[in-house]
């Protein structure tokens, strides 16, 4: 004789496996779409880096700026007087303590890049971020897809 918890944990756990089995049947779809979404996050990232730009040469002012230990933060005064302490956009090779000059966007003087660099600094690591998720996921898809035909073909 079952108690009525008994019946209970019974059915949620033929429930569990049943979504479980459900979702491993899925896994191929699953893990595509995680591709998918990480390669739109990827392209994104590099849209907004263009926005920025466009943002900053359409106000452009430059001044001279120290990189601050997190080495992605510099120190500048702007044209208004005030200090600032903003994250720097392209800030690859910069080292705390360094001198350097800085483009900014004078309505919005946060907004700040590394003199002479731009979103085109960016094309690099984001083609070699979308090969690396292609790379990853893509067999991985492959792989799922095949392993599921094979058991469906077994099922039959």
């Amino acid at each position: 004789m079952t108690s009525p918890a008994g019946d209970v944990l019974a059915e949620s756990r033929t429930l569990a496996l049943r979504i479980l089995r459900a979702g491993a049947r899925k896994l191929p779809e699953i893990v595509a779409w995680i591709a998918v979404v990480l390669s739109v996050l990827t392209v994104l990232a590099l849209a907004g880096a263009v926005m920025n730009d466009v943002r900053i040469s359409s106000h452009r002012a430059t001044t001279a700026a120290t990189v601050l230990e997190a080495r992605t933060v510099v120190q500048f005064t702007d044209g208004q007087g005030q200090l600032r302490t903003p994250s720097v956009l392209y800030p690859s090779g910069l080292s705390a303590g360094d001198n350097i000059y800085v483009e900014y966007d004078a309505t919005q003087p946060d907004r700040v890049r590394v003199a002479g660099r731009s979103w085109i600094d960016g094309l690099l690591p984001t083609a070699i971020g979308l090969v690396v998720i292609w790379a990853v996921f893509g067999p991985l898809v492959v792989w799922l897809r095949r392993r599921r035909s094979t058991a469906d073909a077994a099922r039959d």
